[in-house]
């Protein structure tokens, strides 16, 4: 269901943009991105050899490029994007658990 998951992000950015500092929700977005970013390079560093486009180490250091910029977001930020991580893993947890028991 896209179309849920854009209408929700949709309502929380106009949210951001008329309730807080817009600085806050940039650093707020970098971190996410950074995420999704480090995840890539982590998910390239596990390939075989024959769909491996780039050398191992150059995954290898964008995901630690990637968490070392995550990391230096302003701590506000940082933290907003820790705890929006957290509930995503905690829900995602949730539906595991619950197909599980289907």
């Amino acid at each position: 269901m896209p179309h849920v998951a854009e209408v929700t992000v949709a309502v929380v950015v106009c949210v951001l943009v008329l309730t807080t500092d817009l600085r806050g929700a940039i650093g707020f977005s970098s971190f996410g991105v950074l995420l999704y970013y480090a995840v890539a390079n982590a998910s390239a560093l596990t390939q075989d050899r024959a769909h491996r486009r780039y050398p191992r180490a150059l995954a290898g250091l964008g995901l630690v490029g990637c968490l070392v910029l995550a990391l230096a977001v302003p701590v506000g930020s940082l933290l907003a994007g820790l705890g929006v991580l957290a509930v995503g893993v905690a829900g995602r947890l949730v539906t595991l658990r619950v197909r599980a028991r289907s």
